[in-house]
């Protein structure tokens, strides 16, 4: 009877200290994704090297969104790792399901987007035309260029902005409209 209780004892040991070690290490992963930002390219000649959009504003609260996505169990604190899953700058056309084929994204060169905070400026993410310069572009995919690590510092700062800088390789003569969208994948551990 003895033995049967200390066996009983030890397995409610047991089983409490396995429920506290699973209750610390709860992770979840949220994915964010931003609202489109638009902006406008100015026309671009070659005798400019580059252009420099600066200081748009990302239009996502990211500790409104981790509250909401996990109803308030995460905060910004528990935030461990964070990536770019999805950044991409979109052709918006002045008429609906047109491209202007003189001034499109097959214009550019390069283009390189920057996270800034205020404080530091960090390139994020960024795109190089491989394409024919005859090819109309509506859409660019950036690849992410920022580690995880530097990209989590900005977001524990807030305040976020960035700033597009596009070399041209050919010349337009109009504004291009565009919309920055970009997600990001965080994950929240306890």
């Amino acid at each position: 009877m003895k033995a049967n209780l200390l066996l009983i004892a030890a397995t409610f040991i047991l089983a409490l200290s396995a429920c506290n070690k699973i209750s610390e290490s709860i992770q979840r992963d949220v994915i964010i994704k931003q609202d489109s930002l638009l902006f406008s390219i100015p026309p671009m000649s070659l005798s400019t090297p580059s252009i420099l959009i600066d200081n748009l504003p990302t239009t996502v609260d990211i500790r409104h969104k981790i509250d909401s996505a996990t109803k308030g169990e995460f905060s910004l604190a528990d935030l461990k790792h964070v990536k770019v899953s999805n950044f991409s700058i979109t052709y918006v056309p002045k008429v609906r399901d047109s491209v202007d084929t003189k001034n499109n994204f097959s214009s550019i060169s390069s283009l390189m987007v920057n996270l800034n905070n205020g404080a530091q400026r960090d390139s994020l993410a960024s795109y190089i035309n491989t394409g024919s310069l005859d090819q109309v572009s509506r859409d660019l995919a950036l690849t992410p260029v920022m580690t995880e690590e530097v990209l989590k510092t900005y977001l524990d700062k807030g305040d976020l902005k960035y700033s597009v800088l596009i070399r041209p390789r050919k010349p337009t003569t109009d504004t291009i409209k565009a919309k920055i969208s970009a997600s990001y994948t965080l994950t929240l551990t306890k």
